[in-house]
Parts: C-alpha cells; structure tokens; sequence
C-alpha cells in the first residue's frame, strides 16, 4: 500500500493540507463548555454550539469586524444580550485556549521538511475565523509551510473552488491535477477534486468516521505523503 501511495504522489508538485483535525487538534468542547459557563444564565453548551455552527460561514469569510466581532455575532446568534465586558472576556478565554489547547499532531513538522527536501512546495488552507490568525503565528505555520491560506482573509471557503485555484496560485501550481489536496471533510475533498485536484480523506485515531466517506481513499497520517 506504501509503495503505491508512493508512486501516486511522485507526479505531484504540490501538497496542500487542512488545518483542524488535519494537522492540529483541539480541544474545542472542553473551551465551549467553558465559555457557557462563562455567559452563564443557564446557557446550554448545545445551543452556544449551534450559534458557533450557525455563524460560521460568515465568520469563515471575514463578514465581522475581528474576533471581538466574531464573537459578537456568536452571542446574537445564541440570543444572549452582550456588552464589551462580556465580549472581551469569551475573547481572551478563546486567545487563552488558542495558546493551550491546540496542538500539532507528530507527524506534521517531519513530514512538511521532508517534502520540502524533495522539492514539494506545501500549503495551509483553512476555513477558520480571525482567531486562526494567532494559532498559525503560534505554532510556526508560516515559517514550514510554502503558503498559508485562511478563508477569513481570502474571502472564500472550502469547498468554493475559489480558495482552491488561490493556494494553487500561491504555490506556482499551473495544472490543478499536479496538486494533492488533505482533509478531514468529505466534501472538502469533493470541492478540491472538482476544482481539478486529486484528494485524501485523512482520518485520524482521534476523529470521528463520516457516515458517508463518498468513495475517498482514506489515510490515517501524513507519513504516506513520504
């Protein structure tokens, strides 16, 4: 299996991979728990989440004005009347937990200077908020990786086609087909492919499977990618 993983990605000039779940995981529940507590008036930590869930695509696309805006149209969305004092303090818990409670997985930096070796150019691309911005910086994402693509700053979201022809751009990729794309989402991967790029479906030991995998070959690590 190695062996032929190997041969199918020696075409490739580049490799561009998802961020949560993908290089990095979080300990996101244990900090929504924490920021309902936080608001308390016996908020629901389901009902914060489904505001998070239910903003999303506009957080993704930078429509509010920073995190504090961000977490702004969090609240709304989870009907909770807000001022300043509330807003800041979710936001320096969630820059708290961005410090603590996001971790690389093993694998990542080993993987991306070998690739780096053979000449593999490498990407970030992410649908995140502007409380991305400081894991990146955090972690050192910019200095391992070729490019880094966020969806807040580019103003479009996996699996808009948009973000994927921007890495591809970024990275010099003139054939979309010479670039492997890595996610956690299925239809993450079915957006690269329709944008030309070949895809895996990594799931890691920790994550939970997808009732439907859509016919991705799965991997369980980046090692592959060697």
């Amino acid at each position: 299996m190695t062996g032929t993983l190997r041969r199918v990605l020696e075409p490739f000039e580049a490799v561009l991979l998802d961020l949560y779940d993908t290089i990095v995981w979080s300990e996101w529940f244990r900090m929504r728990d924490t920021m309902a507590a936080l608001i308390g008036d016996e908020m629901e930590a389901d009902r914060l989440q489904k505001a998070f869930e239910a903003t999303r695509p506009a957080r993704g696309v930078g429509e509010f004005e920073g995190a504090r805006g961000d977490m702004a149209a969090v609240l709304e969305a989870a009907g909770v009347a807000h001022d300043d004092v509330l807003i800041d303090g979710l936001v320096e818990l969630e820059r708290s937990h961005l410090e603590n409670g996001v971790h690389l997985y093993d694998d990542v930096f080993p993987v991306l200077a070998s690739l780096g070796k053979r000449g593999v150019r490498t990407g970030l691309v992410s649908n995140c908020s502007h409380s991305t911005r400081p894991v990146v910086e955090r972690l050192g994402l910019e200095e391992v990786f070729d490019s880094v693509i966020l969806s807040f700053e580019v103003r479009s979201m996996k699996p808009d086609p948009a973000i994927y022809r921007v890495a591809n751009e970024r990275l010099g990729v003139v054939r979309p087909e010479r670039a492997m794309f890595v996610d956690d989402q299925p239809h993450y991967c079915d957006g690269a492919i329709a944008a030309g790029l070949a895809a895996r479906l990594i799931l890691r030991a920790n994550e939970d499977v997808p009732a439907d995998q859509v016919g991705h070959r799965v991997v369980t690590d980046l090692e592959w990618l060697l």
